[in-house]
């Protein structure tokens, strides 16, 4: 791993931005062992889900609906004026207050003091509702979509905590107001928490799954939604990509895939999706996976890495040790057959 300035990368163009913690991922042994290094070391005491590691990370797969709650926290010291407030947030319901704080002294004419109030922001909660299948999760082979998995609800707690109150430039995952100029893509939808809540912030965005769990994602967007941003489309990552989903028109400025690293069949033909759908040094992924098996989060990043693909793992700092997330985008080097 190279730890390169972010300063003189050339990022394409595009809503990623990359964080001055960012390292360059030359060595997918040596990433792997940071990731679980870091991993091994977290206690109990870290999390508040003391079961986190003993199943494959669902948020709660026995129930058909479910509410997914954020409450989003601002930074120590943050006052409101640095702080956003946005509405439209596709299904979420949103409530927060400001509060007042002890004015602040400033000089004025003569020498004279005058208080001013400020208001320091409270959180901000955000609820999304959501259905799912846990029947079809038990009962149809290789269906992990069908439920809601911790990850996504992870990456959507820091994606729109950095919404509502931004960070400083070296610590932001995503220019916002490229965002809305952009066109997302997502690979394993799953129940459509993501297109969701980030589906309004963007131009288009383009939820896509295996066929069977179309109609979940149909019924959770198009019933939550109130935007036309979002639409849905049916992408198995085993045939050929380019006959499935045509992107010549508009093809995304990123890939979004989430939690999607976890059976080593998949990898090979994930990686081949991602390649067909990335334009060179244009579109750029943005992938996050829980730290599960190391054989395949090793494969998927050895196989990446020699696809033509310059990653950047940006997990430290941004996500806890539960997790790692990359940016990268490919540079036009090497391509993969994929029957396109």
């Amino acid at each position: 791993m190279e730890a390169s300035s972010t300063r003189s990368v050339d990022v394409p163009p595009g809503p990623i931005t990359l964080p001055a913690s960012a390292t360059l991922v030359s060595d997918a042994d040596e990433e792997i062992f940071l990731l679980y290094t870091r991993l091994a070391a977290l206690k109990p005491a870290d999390s508040t889900d003391a079961g986190h590691f003993h199943g494959l990370g669902f948020e709660n797969s026995k129930e058909d609906s479910l509410v997914v709650r954020l409450e989003l926290k601002p930074p120590a010291g943050r006052t409101h004026e640095s702080s956003r407030r946005k509405s439209g947030n596709g299904g979420a319901s949103r409530r927060n207050r400001g509060r007042k704080r002890k004015g602040t002294s400033v000089s004025g004419t003569g020498g004279a003091t005058i208080d001013e109030p400020e208001l320091e922001p409270e959180p901000v909660v955000l609820e999304y509702e959501l259905f799912q299948d846990k029947t079809a999760l038990r009962s149809r082979s290789g269906d992990t979509g069908s439920v809601l998995w911790k990850t996504s609800v992870e990456f959507l707690s820091l994606v729109m905590r950095q919404l509502y109150f931004p960070e400083p430039v070296d610590c932001r995952l995503i220019d916002y107001s490229k965002l809305s100029q952009a066109h997302i893509l997502e690979l394993g939808a799953g129940t459509g928490l993501l297109a969701l809540a980030l589906g309004p912030l963007a131009r288009k965005y383009t939820a896509t799954d295996m066929p069977a769990l179309i109609p979940l994602l149909r019924k959770n967007l198009l019933s939550r939604s109130s935007t036309t941003a979002v639409t849905v489309t049916a992408l198995e990552w085993t045939l050929p990509t380019l006959r499935q989903i045509d992107v010549r028109a508009d093809s995304p400025d990123m890939l979004l895939v989430v939690d999607c690293i976890y059976h080593p069949t998949l990898v090979r033909p994930l990686l081949a999706t991602m390649t067909a759908l990335a334009v060179p040094r244009h579109t750029v992924a943005l992938v996050v996976a829980e730290l599960r098996a190391e054989d395949v989060l090793r494969e998927f990043l050895e196989e990446w890495i020699g696809l033509g693909w310059r990653v950047w793992s940006i997990a430290d700092g941004l996500l806890g040790a539960r997790w790692g997330m990359w940016v990268a985008w490919h540079e036009g080097k090497v391509s993969m057959d994929e029957g396109t």
